[in-house]
């Protein structure tokens, strides 16, 4: 019976893909109808699993015959990598996790079949994804109601990708109880018909249907009840820019701020109570905002960063068809260098500026697209002695992507790369990102390390001066902090003189910037490294050149926090 079902298998394999001598590692032709016949052949899921490591291991050979640049070019190859990459690392892995019954492969052939499916979704997953649940997401709102699923894809592949994994503890912002929140047990039905509706029904600001899949992750990234959408979604809003009008409007509690209330006091956090009844400080004026955008099909991010008045919150959103403004509330007199906020597909954090930078590569862009599939099949062949080249090809496709350089890390460190192999790589991320401080930065502060586990202190000094020169002004905070680590450093070695008189240098040097990353990165950690060292010249010396160099906004949080750590020196 085995020997009738492997002959079975290998006949229906040489009918669709027929392989002579002089042409076996010839690329095999693609089209839909092809790779329909290839899905139907299979009569168990046994067959179908190992047709897939079998036109996974022709690929191999193929692209062992051919130069990357003849693969580039060949779309059959890559057409056939997606539906090898969609089998093998997504449907296959929830088909095991189904406990493989025959039911649980009729759902992954109904997700096979969808057209498209495989080739959005492989553009815009990332390898850190849960895939499993991914799919698992994908086939519920598929067999609940396939026609609306196919109709509105990228909603349904948005929703997949923000909810594979739990939101974050501290969502939406640090400065919240959790159990204040109203958060609901949603389901992702739920979520998707209440999208489906309002777009059917007229009620988004934007259409779903003028939505890239990345958009549309900045819409459905809340887990609130969907009564708080609903709420939101009455607020009358005339047009987009009218978003950071409504920021405004939202009373601010100054009495908080003077009371030092910094997390809300008033119970339950619904948007009504935000709205109409208690007011807030910034980060619940973003919050409502957001929330008021999202429920109307506008993508929004809320940020938070550090200004002259110490944290702020304010807000981002799609003006138009791929255009942003990331601006809505930030006060260009706080000078904010940078705001970070979550992305809603890894819940990591981002910054303003990388948003930004990695706006510019869209998903749907060509280069984007490409530079996805050399990544998926470099991924399906990780054994292979060609995956760290592959995952370089993939970088230079796409170079704003910070995902093919993040597995080539991982790649290093579980294969125990020296520090010259380290060197090298954090050498060629600096010049890929030099575009992006920040994402540069990273970059230039890992090769800082591993400069001076070399002992080259030429080269480290030269990196670190070049450092904070880079960054004195607009990214001003990188400057700060990495200045800020050798006057740690020279604490640490109890160079207590000479850490002083750093501590002084580097005053002078961001006078200009904004006093709240200065505070937080220098002022507060120096003064309280004194004060643990029973240091109390230098903690009131360096206290009161702080007053001389940072003017905090009275009855601010950066006046209050302060005030109090002037308090602890005197």
């Amino acid at each position: 019976m085995i020997l009738k079902l492997i002959f079975l298998f290998f006949f229906h394999f040489a009918l669709l893909f027929p392989i002579c001598a002089e042409q076996k590692y010839s690329i095999p032709v693609w089209s839909k109808d092809r790779q329909m016949r290839w899905l139907n052949s299979h009569s168990s899921p046994t067959n179908w699993m190992m047709s897939v490591d079998l036109m996974n291991d022709r690929l191999l050979k193929v692209s062992q015959s051919h130069n990357i640049n003849k693969l580039l070019s060949s779309a059959h190859f890559w057409d056939w990598v997606t539906q090898v990459y969609w089998s093998k690392e997504i449907i296959i892995p929830y088909f095991l996790k189904l406990n493989s019954s025959n039911d649980a492969f009729v759902n992954c052939k109904a997700l096979l079949s969808v057209d498209g499916l495989s080739n959005k979704s492989l553009r815009y997953i990332s390898s850190s994804d849960n895939k499993t649940k991914f799919a698992e997401i994908l086939s519920a709102i598929l067999a609940d109601d396939e026609k609306r699923f196919k109709r509105y894809m990228n909603l349904a592949i948005a929703i997949a990708i923000v909810w594979d994994e739990p939101f974050p503890a501290t969502w939406p912002h640090p400065n919240v109880n959790r159990s204040d929140v109203p958060f609901s047990n949603l389901d992702i039905l739920s979520l998707f018909k209440f999208f489906v509706t309002s777009h059917e029904s007229g009620n988004l600001k934007i259409g779903l249907d003028r939505l890239s899949i990345r958009e549309l992750c900045f819409v459905i990234d809340t887990p609130v009840q969907l009564s708080e959408l609903k709420y939101a979604q009455q607020i009358r809003i005339k047009n987009i820019k009218d978003l950071e009008r409504l920021y405004k409007i939202i009373p601010y509690d100054q009495q908080r701020i003077n009371s030092e209330t910094y997390q809300w006091p008033h119970g339950q956090y619904r948007l009504i109570d935000i709205g109409l009844k208690r007011g807030g400080i910034c980060m619940d004026q973003s919050y409502f905002a957001a929330h008021a955008a999202k429920s109307q099909g506008v993508p929004s991010i809320l940020f938070m960063g550090q200004g002259r008045s110490g944290g702020h919150a304010w807000v981002g959103f799609l003006e138009s068809r791929g255009r942003w403004s990331l601006n809505a509330a930030r006060w260009a007199s706080e000078k904010y260098p940078v705001g970070f906020a979550y992305d809603p597909q890894s819940w990591e954090r981002i910054s303003d500026a990388e948003f930004e930078f990695v706006l510019k590569s869209n998903g749907d862009s060509p280069s984007q697209i490409k530079g996805k599939l050399v990544l998926a099949w470099a991924l399906l062949n990780r054994d292979s002695a060609r995956f760290q080249s592959l995952l370089q090809v993939a970088s230079k496709i796409m170079p704003r992507s910070k995902e093919p350089w993040q597995i080539e890390l991982n790649y290093l460190k579980e294969s125990d790369a020296d520090l010259d192999q380290m060197r090298v790589f954090w050498s060629r991320w600096i010049t890929n990102f030099k575009g992006e401080k920040g994402t540069k930065a990273k970059g230039q502060i890992e090769l800082l390390k591993i400069l001076r586990k070399l002992n080259l202190d030429s080269a480290a000094l030269k990196l670190s001066r070049q450092i904070i020169n880079e960054n004195r002004s607009g990214r001003f905070d990188l400057g700060v902090t990495v200045a800020s680590d050798e006057v740690f450093d020279l604490q640490r070695a109890m160079s207590w003189e000479e850490a002083h008189r750093k501590y002084k240098i580097i005053l002078e040097q961001f006078k200009d910037s904004s006093g709240g990353h200065l505070f937080y990165n220098l002022i507060e950690p120096y003064v309280r490294n004194c004060l643990l060292d029973r240091r109390m010249d230098e903690a009131s010396d360096a206290i009161l050149l702080a007053s001389k160099t940072i003017k905090p906004v009275p009855n601010s949080i950066l006046f209050n926090d302060f005030e109090k750590l002037r308090s602890e020196v005197d």
